[in-house]
């Protein structure tokens, strides 16, 4: 008698287990279907302009795996290995997107990790780099987001090699766009990535992207000294007192922004190596707030744009222009030139 109630439990304990398996085979399929059939673009911005229930968005949001998606391991960059982030293409709708792998494990402070992660994917800025999926394989987080376009320095560098300038009224568009999106992080209390060349790309339609810092995260290093490719230095865009080891304030921003246009002028650092200067003497440069050798050294830029790059590179915080001034200001130097 024991021995028949044992088997009948047994099979219903199997019959449950099918079941239970038909009905994730069919929600991985619904998923899928959804999926192929709206993208990810739209799959986030359905979070935004649908009222879907939370648990339909959350499934469609997390339940991916890193299977779904087809790393291109061809010319990874050093940041991207570095930084442990790839071009990918996704499986399910076959758009490109940059794939993020965390590995929270072995990540110091995983709790302060996992916060930031939450932060910045509820980031919504149209100049802001947007996370699609977030999801946790094992011990590792995976994070999709948009793909970006070439970087500033990237672009900087083939307009060095062909001797072309960058117009005016793109340089405050450029400015005014930075901007806006740091303006929407310090409302929000959320610290940027590093603002330098890398950190932003240039869309086709002109517009700017800053870069998720989740793209970055974790950091190994607090100083941001800018590396290209071939390991060799290319400019320090950090303030002086992050230098002398102050915690960050958004009056760095303004410090990093200087830098910023300074190059997009130039197409050159503001603070790089010269021949025969060591990086203690660059570093010595920026904290006694000696200011770059050619920032006056102009011909194609209105005065306006000199005196900005100036007041962002003043040694004393106070002295620098808020966000905010630095906006309206390039809110207005584009109003004045579409008027001319």
């Amino acid at each position: 008698m024991g021995t028949v109630i044992a088997q009948e439990g047994f099979r219903k304990r199997r019959k449950i287990r099918k079941q239970k398996s038909e009905t994730t085979s069919l929600c991985k399929l619904c998923r899928t279907v959804i999926i192929k059939n709206m993208g990810l673009v739209r799959l986030r911005r359905a979070r935004k302009e649908l009222s879907l229930p939370r648990t339909i968005y959350y499934f469609l949001w997390s339940a991916s795996s890193f299977a779904e998606f087809e790393i291109q391991s061809d010319n990874l960059s050093r940041d991207m290995r570095v930084h442990r982030f790839y071009p990918t293409r996704s499986l399910l709708d076959n758009s490109k997107v940059v794939l993020k792998c965390i590995d929270v494990k072995s990540a110091s402070a995983s709790r302060s990790l996992l916060r930031t992660v939450k932060t910045w994917t509820e980031v919504d800025h149209r100049n802001i780099m947007k996370v699609l999926l977030c999801f946790t394989e094992k011990d590792t987080v995976g994070i999709v987001l948009e793909p970006f376009p070439k970087s500033l320095h990237q672009l900087i560098r083939d307009y060095h090699k062909d001797g072309v300038k960058l117009c005016e009224r793109l340089l405050w568009k450029i400015i005014y766009q930075i901007c806006d999106g740091l303006l929407y992080l310090q409302r929000r209390k959320i610290v940027p990535p590093d603002i330098e060349t890398r950190t932003l790309s240039l869309t086709n339609n002109g517009d700017i992207l800053l870069h998720n810092l989740l793209v970055y995260t974790p950091s190994e290093t607090e100083l941001n000294v800018c590396v290209d490719v071939s390991g060799s230095f290319s400019g320090i865009f950090v303030a002086p007192e992050r230098i002398k080891g102050q915690s960050y304030s958004t009056n760095q921003d303004s410090w990093s922004l200087g830098c910023v246009v300074y190059e997009l002028m130039h197409l050159e650092p503001a603070f790089s190596l010269s021949k025969g200067e060591s990086m203690f003497e660059v570093l010595r440069n920026i904290v006694n707030g000696v200011l770059p050798r050619k920032l006056y050294e102009v011909d194609c830029y209105s005065s306006d744009v000199v005196t900005l790059v100036v007041s962002c590179l003043m040694k004393e915080p106070r002295l620098r222009p808020t966000t905010q001034s630095v906006f309206d200001f390039a809110k207005e130097q584009l109003r004045s030139t579409r008027k001319t």
